[in-house]
């Protein structure tokens, strides 16, 4: 009886310590990095060695926040979005300016149903990125001139909801591949690299050094600064 008694518990460790795995190790946590494209502005430009050409997205379960730095540090974007808050945070710098917009759910419904609504067709076609299998989507804007492109997105990343904050928010996976456009700058983001490691809860904080303004006000902000990269 004994002997079966110290098996159960040996069987029991064994799924305790197998179950206990920790986020990076379950693919839960950890930092992608992105090259950055600019595929309508013309490779003459000038502008475009001002422009970012990396962001990184740190990531924990429900949380995310990405980063975007440019002129050498001058200028700096970032997006914090809490799933679990039901949060977005938007914070910028530029030169000695600090600018944040705070948004909860409500708000962030409202800024989704005021971008171009988005039709989404899925397909069957499969992508390589990283070792990752990403699923193919094409993507089509309700805007003037009804820009299309394709994204990439896979399910074998564990950050939930990952799209919850975006127009994507019926992507039920984590863009390894895509397209974003506002303040007349069209980006294109493709991963370039995955670590999954613990991440530092600063990465997911508003910093006190930042002052809260109204959306309009973080709008105008950002359409100077873009308008200045045109």
């Amino acid at each position: 009886m004994n002997k079966y008694i110290h098996i159960l518990v040996f069987l029991l460790f064994l799924s305790f310590i197998y179950g206990c795995k920790s986020d990076s190790e379950n693919h839960a946590e950890g930092v992608i990095e992105y090259q950055v494209s600019y595929p309508k502005m013309e490779k003459t430009n000038f502008m475009l060695d001002f422009m970012p050409r990396k962001m990184t997205m740190s990531f924990r379960r429900d949380i995310y926040s990405t980063q975007l730095t440019a002129g050498m540090g001058m200028f700096r974007s970032s997006f914090i979005c809490d799933k679990g808050k039901g949060e977005f945070v938007q914070m910028v710098k530029l030169i000695n300016k600090k600018y944040a917009l705070q948004l909860n759910e409500e708000g962030i419904k409202k800024y989704i149903e005021s971008q171009p609504k988005v039709s989404i067709e899925y397909t069957n076609d499969i992508k390589e990125i990283l070792g990752y299998n990403c699923k193919k989507a094409i993507i089509t804007l309700d805007n003037d001139k009804n820009d299309a492109f394709t994204v990439y997105y896979t399910d074998q990343i564990n950050i939930e909801t990952p799209n919850w904050c975006n127009e994507f928010t019926d992507i039920e996976g984590v863009l390894l591949e895509y397209q974003y456009e506002k303040y007349d700058v069209c980006m294109r983001f493709t991963a370039s690299k995955i670590h999954f490691k613990e991440v530092d809860d600063k990465n997911f904080e508003l910093s006190n050094e930042y002052k809260l303004i109204s959306e309009e006000e973080m709008n105008k902000e950002m359409q100077e600064i873009f308008d200045s990269f045109n």
